[in-house]
């Protein structure tokens, strides 16, 4: 069973129990050795920070599998070393089977052509959607980044890949950040929340941070909601929008825990490759995962 159809299968065995939505909690690698240690500079000779740490050191990755290296979605942070503070999270993400350039400018969706070879890459027929935007200087000033790019470096800093992209004369104008998330997704159990281990198997996830989507089940009802990716601080993550539905259960206390620790979390730490922890501000632990072998539940 894959994540799609154990996805079905909650919605459908749940639902089929009482349904209206009305519960609503809100809140918001390839690596190559041959690098070279430097500090980030910009055009005025300052260092620039990204996330937590003020560490200024970066070690540039030579380029030796570019479908690897580029692959995916990358959020954008700065252009011309300037914050990009847009209505809604700027990315791309790099399509090489197909060549296309898919993301969100600030305001609208964004799609076009793209070719890379060796150091070089270049955008190409890059159309939008029509939304009025708020700040449409912003908007307007990604667009224009995207056709002045002619070449890129990679480099990485505490262990989060970046990449700079190069006007004609040289000069870093665009700088994007690697989605560091991919090990939070697929399904989940809940084994603890708030140091308490669960007993019901049935309390479930499934978190998708390519469609910034959650959903699962308490054991009682299912949920739904969103996910925000801080892409300034590591690991950053919160879970908002939290939706689910109203069937009234014997023991309604693992649902409320589940749903309040999911709102106060901010970060997530990966303990293995089958088990999360969820974190709060506080850095105290609010939930416990453990990853779902769905082969097994498909034998039943």
């Amino acid at each position: 069973m894959n994540i799609s159809k154990f996805a079905v299968y909650i919605l459908a065995t749940t639902m089929l129990s009482g349904c209206s939505i009305v519960n609503n909690i809100t809140k918001s690698k390839n690596k190559d050795n041959s690098r070279s240690e430097v500090s980030l500079e910009n055009d005025k000779g300052s260092t620039v920070n990204s996330g937590k740490s003020h560490d200024s050191h970066i070690s540039y990755i030579g380029i030796n599998n570019l479908e690897k290296q580029l692959y995916g979605e990358w959020s954008i942070l700065t252009i011309n070393n300037k914050k990009v503070t847009t209505r809604e999270r700027a990315y791309i993400h790099l399509d090489f089977k197909a060549h296309r350039l898919y993301g969100n400018n600030g305001c609208n969706v964004i799609n076009g052509d793209f070719t890379a070879d060796a150091n070089k890459i270049s955008f190409s027929n890059i159309i939008t959607t029509m939304a009025e935007c708020h700040n449409g200087t912003s908007e307007r000033t990604v667009m224009k980044t995207f056709d002045e790019t002619v070449s890129f470096k990679l480099y990485e800093k505490n262990e989060i890949t970046y990449l700079q992209f190069l006007n004609s004369r040289g000069n870093v104008i665009m700088t994007l950040r690697r989605q560091n998330m991919d090990f939070i997704n697929g399904a989940w159990t809940v084994k603890e929340i708030n140091g308490v281990p669960t007993d019901d198997k049935n309390v479930r996830l499934v978190i998708d941070t390519e469609q910034l989507k959650i959903h699962g089940s308490t054991g009682c009802n299912i949920i739904n909601g969103t996910i925000y990716i801080d892409t300034e601080e590591n690991n950053a993550i919160q879970f908002q929008q939290l939706i689910s539905t109203k069937k009234m259960c014997a023991d309604m206390k693992t649902e409320t825990e589940l749903l309040v620790a999911l709102e106060e979390t901010h970060y997530c730490e990966q303990v293995s490759a089958d088990e999360i922890k969820l974190i709060n501000h506080k850095d105290e632990v609010m939930v416990i995962l453990g990853r779902l072998d769905l082969s097994s539940d498909a034998e039943k």
